[in-house]
């Protein structure tokens, strides 16, 4: 009698299990089918965060030119006022030297990520085979 009980709870855990796992199955096709329906526009995505950072970076290559024109400009008024001292004041140097060093403010370099979403889809594809 109790052997029989025995054996009922474990055929009523093991349609539970394989009912879990025939709904789960479902959810993860469907969920690949939508990664799938979404991968031209990451694609998309990530190639204007591309364009994006490289167009931040044209502009701050050229707010830099335009600064080091102005800093020349104003270079040369103070070398026509005082010839004999042609060195920059120390306070000049460090402020240069912080316009040099100032990084765009909550930018986070990320190298490659194109190709870290290309292979995100080239191992899903690889899972699904």
């Amino acid at each position: 009698m109790t052997s029989a009980v025995i054996d009922i709870v474990i055929m009523a855990l093991l349609v539970g299990t394989l009912t879990y796992a025939v709904v789960l199955d479902r959810r993860m096709r469907k969920l690949m089918a939508t990664l799938r329906d979404m991968e031209p526009m990451v694609s998309a995505f990530s190639n204007a965060v591309d364009r994006t950072t490289r167009s931040v970076e044209d502009m701050r290559d050229l707010s830099e030119a335009a600064r080091q024109a102005v800093a020349a400009a104003q270079v040369v008024p103070q070398t026509v006022r005082t010839a004999a001292s042609a060195e920059l004041t120390p306070a000049q140097q460090r402020a240069a030297r912080l316009r040099a060093n100032d990084p765009v403010q909550w930018q986070t370099p990320v190298p490659g990520k194109s190709d870290l979403v290309r292979t995100f889809f080239d191992i899903t594809k690889e899972r699904k085979k």
